[in-house]
């Protein structure tokens, strides 16, 4: 059956043949339409923090409720696992460490649980064990203080939160302020202005 024009008549077989070249070439170009919108939709990277802080205030960094505690910043990726009564009697405590870290859990955890921490960096990932001393429920998380077993632990857990705290402080400010600042000189602004108050025991 032929085309039917807007004032019903129907369409001369030229008219439908124009129709036709005319819908072959929009499909290629809504295909390539549709592929540029792929491409520059922007993807969630793999591993990135959460979203910027607007305030000129960075994350805290020590625990309210048990003195000596570092308080990972929320924004900043962590994992955990309980570790299994046959894995914790395996490990070897040289001396009680005098620092602890308290962290963020969707999930409860059972004061005494000996508890493995991962912190991810750009270029390593660290591992923590330590003992759980505290668990402190709020609106829809518990906060969880971790005892670092082994004192050996406790110079690296300063430096590794102290990075995660600058790595934030750096994104923050560059999405403020531009993606083109400098990281070295983003560091020493940061140690200027807060390692002093970092805790140290």
């Amino acid at each position: 059956r032929g085309a039917v024009c807007a004032d019903g008549r129907h369409a001369s077989p030229a008219l439908r043949a124009a129709d036709l070249r005319r819908s072959r070439r929009r499909r290629p170009a809504a295909r390539l339409a549709a592929a540029r919108a792929r491409v520059l939709s922007p993807a969630p990277a793999v591993g990135a923090v959460a979203r910027p802080n607007l305030t000129d205030q960075p994350d805290d960094f020590q625990s309210d409720m048990l003195q000596g505690f570092i308080k990972h910043p929320k924004r900043f990726p962590l994992k955990f696992r309980r570790l299994r009564f046959w894995q914790s009697s395996k490990i070897e405590v040289s001396q009680n460490s005098n620092i602890g870290l308290t962290f963020s859990s969707k999930e409860y955890q059972k004061p005494g649980s000996i508890i493995e921490v991962t912190i991810p960096t750009r270029k390593e990932i660290h591992h923590f064990i330590g003992k759980v001393v505290m668990v402190k429920e709020s609106d829809d998380s518990y906060e969880i203080g971790l005892w670092l077993i082994n004192a050996e632990d406790a110079p690296k857990l300063r430096i590794v939160e102290q990075i995660c705290h600058i790595e934030l402080y750096l994104n923050d400010k560059r999405y403020k302020e531009g993606p083109f600042l400098s990281k070295e000189k983003l560091t020493e602004e940061w140690i200027s202005r807060f390692a002093s108050g970092f805790p140290v025991s």
